[in-house]
């Protein structure tokens, strides 16, 4: 990290910097741990837009006055929640002595299932002039179609491929362009619902990468949620559906009774309508955990059984939300 942004952060944030450790270095995101004479700091480089980053700001302070542990975002002297630097926008965080999440049985997911379900109940107040630049279900048919599509092309590359892990995967990929099809389809049924102007339909603020990693405990036990750039208004499916993700990975077998009691710790705080619980089976049913699985090269790294045990779980999750969604 060059030494002009070091200097610039020092000024603006009136810092005495002793120490900086690189975190993370991805095409996405750029992270660093700032030791100053005054505390230690996560320092972020943010690649969006400002109206988007000022969104995302606006989001965690509002969730954070009403109990949801989010890092502090720190101001400059000039009052501002990011500096610009050639280009590109940096915040300053509070740092957080915490560990990644451990989901070990599923009375961790339900405490997960407990504090999502708060935090969209207490995001439905929440009113914001750029909230409309990141409207999640007014897409969900154009990213349908570009998953779809995605699935489509690989089907179609990997059919005479031997590497086992693609062949692993390749036995499932009809059942999962079926049932992506049929949930496209109805999901234009609906009526294009997704505009939410219907009065049993109420958007949240969804994070939408609500995995383990980006939940954090610190030793007194407290649970924070970090990582908020996707954050959008959208319908809770998407959120439950990593949720539901992490819950498959540790489990043997897809378990519809686990379904179940997370879903009513959720609903507990959370209730949905009718009319979105029907949504929620749908967008369930979808194959978002292939298609994210494939892009970023998750079964690379696994052996064909645990894909195979992996597979299977997650195709008998998606058959019961279809079944679900068809008896509602």
């Amino acid at each position: 990290m060059g030494k002009g942004l070091l200097a610039e952060i020092a000024i603006k944030y009136d810092l005495s910097i002793r120490q900086v450790e690189l975190i993370r270095k991805t095409s996405r995101s750029y992270v660093m741990k700032i030791t100053a004479h005054q505390g230690c700091f996560i320092l972020k480089r943010m690649q969006m837009e400002e109206h988007r980053l000022q969104f995302m700001v606006n989001t965690e302070e509002y969730l954070r006055s009403r109990g949801i542990n989010i890092p502090t975002v720190y101001q400059t002297y000039e009052n501002k929640h990011y500096v610009k630097y050639k280009g590109y926008f940096y915040v300053l965080q509070e740092w957080i002595c915490a560990v990644p999440y451990p989901v070990i049985n599923l009375d961790h997911i339900v405490r997960l299932a407990d504090l999502l379900g708060r935090m969209h109940a207490i995001s439905k107040e929440f009113q914001d002039a750029h909230g409309q630049i990141r409207m999640g279900g007014a897409k969900w048919e154009q990213e349908y179609e570009e998953a779809l599509h995605f699935l489509g092309k690989w089907r179609e590359t990997n059919a005479c491929v031997e590497e086992p892990w693609r062949k692993a995967v390749f036995a499932y990929i009809d059942f999962y362009m079926r049932t992506g099809e049929f949930v496209k389809e109805q999901m234009k049924q609906q009526g294009r619902c997704l505009a939410w102007r219907e009065p049993d339909i109420q958007v949240v603020l969804s994070h939408h990468d609500f995995h383990t990693q980006n939940v954090l405990l610190d030793e007194a036990g407290k649970i924070y949620i970090i990582d908020w750039e996707f954050v959008r208004f959208d319908l809770p499916s998407r959120d439950m559906n990593r949720l539901l993700y992490a819950m498959i990975k540790k489990s043997r077998a897809w378990n519809h009774h686990a379904f179940l009691k997370v879903m009513r710790v959720y609903l507990r705080r959370n209730t949905l309508s009718k009319r979105e619980m029907k949504l929620l089976f749908l967008d369930l049913a979808f194959p978002h955990n292939l298609c994210r699985n494939l892009i970023c090269g998750k079964f690379t790294r696994m052996t064909v059984n645990q894909i195979n045990e992996l597979l299977q779980k997650d195709t008998e999750k998606m058959q019961y939300m279809i079944d679900s969604y068809l008896n509602q």
